[in-house]
């Protein structure tokens, strides 16, 4: 089971994860890439959990 979740709106969406899951982050978040999704801002972390903003122009 993936521990990579992904709050998805319209247009705003946020991936997060635990780090250990860290390469399904990458896979997930280049697949919204290759969606369409831009990233908005750089990656930030807190206890252990990675999160990264995207947008849809």
């Amino acid at each position: 089971m993936s521990g990579v979740k992904i709050k998805m709106e319209e247009r705003y969406c946020i991936v997060s994860s635990y780090s250990e899951d860290i390469q399904t982050f990458v896979f997930k978040v280049n697949q919204l890439l290759k969606e369409g999704w831009t990233l908005s801002g750089g990656l930030s972390s807190s206890s252990s959990k990675i999160f990264q903003a995207m947008e849809k122009k």
